[in-house]
């Protein structure tokens, strides 16, 4: 999946989900029975694959992540659980997630494994709060798998720069004659 197509995606995804929690309960709760947690699930495991989350970056896994961990606790009104209708969605999700990354993730353990999930629920109305959470998340996986963790900081070092650059644009006499865009010369 190119950048582009990264972006797209998970705009597509956040633009559906936001539809999905506007329309009138006949409409979305089915929906949610039928698709949220495929979509829970297959959104984490994209986002905790190192080679996925640069795609997009982190900011925007951040947002789709907002975004579905907020649905139960705003959204959802149908129980999740079909095998376990009287089960609380969240409680649901607590299990059904960390089930899973109990074991995908070997190197984490129980209390780890529900503070991170904890966090998402938590963070689920924070986008900066997620992603700095989804951020920690990838590095204790990647410090386990003996993976660089510097990528995981390319979008705030990269805003960072923009932000240097901007301030030396605004002081007079930094820049050389040169490097000035000057409106009037254009």
């Amino acid at each position: 999946m190119g950048f582009a197509a990264g972006h797209q995606s998970l705009d597509i995804l956040k633009e559906l989900l936001a539809r999905v929690s506007e329309q009138e309960d006949k409409v979305s709760q089915p929906f949610y029975q039928r698709y949220y947690t495929a979509l829970l699930k297959h959104v984490l495991a994209v986002a905790c694959d190192s080679s996925q989350v640069h795609v997009a970056g982190l900011t925007y896994y951040a947002e789709v992540l907002c975004a579905l961990f907020r649905a139960p606790e705003f959204s959802i009104k149908v129980p999740l659980n079909m095998e376990n209708p009287q089960q609380s969605n969240i409680d649901y999700i607590y299990e059904s997630i960390g089930s899973d990354f109990q074991n995908h993730f070997d190197n984490m353990n129980a209390d780890q494994i529900r503070i991170i999930i904890k966090g998402f629920f938590s963070f689920n109305t924070e986008i900066s709060s997620m992603r700095n959470h989804l951020r920690d998340f990838l590095i204790q996986i990647k410090e386990h798998n003996g993976e660089d963790t510097s990528d995981l900081y390319l979008e705030e070092r990269e805003a960072e720069i923009q932000q240097a650059q901007q301030r030396k644009r605004d002081v007079p006499g930094i820049l050389k004659p040169d490097e000035v865009e000057d409106e009037d010369m254009r």
